[in-house]
């Protein structure tokens, strides 16, 4: 965790996102005939889990996953499970 925050904090586009984040800013679309699924880490400790559901009232119609004992990196936790989402969305 401890190097993955190092590194997250060293990339380039780290102080434009994190400003961005800061504003408060909420997606208020619609995704028309696009699967959409969240997929959520119920370990994140970044992102936490609770905001999975803030996610969802933004996206209704979005199918709510969530990646059992995954934290904030999903793909490396588990990446069988987030793979079979993927697919699960892109090809039903």
């Amino acid at each position: 965790v401890v190097a993955e925050s190092r590194a997250l904090r060293d990339c380039a586009a780290f102080d434009r996102v994190a400003a961005h984040a800061r504003r408060g800013t909420t997606f208020e679309g619609d995704v028309p005939n696009v699967p959409v699924t969240i997929a959520w880490g119920t370990h994140d400790r970044v992102l936490l889990p609770i905001q999975a559901a803030r996610a969802h009232l933004q996206l209704p119609q979005a199918r709510m996953i969530p990646l059992l004992n995954c934290g904030h990196v999903p793909m490396n936790d588990a990446p069988t499970q987030v793979t079979q989402t993927i697919l699960s969305t892109t090809h039903p």
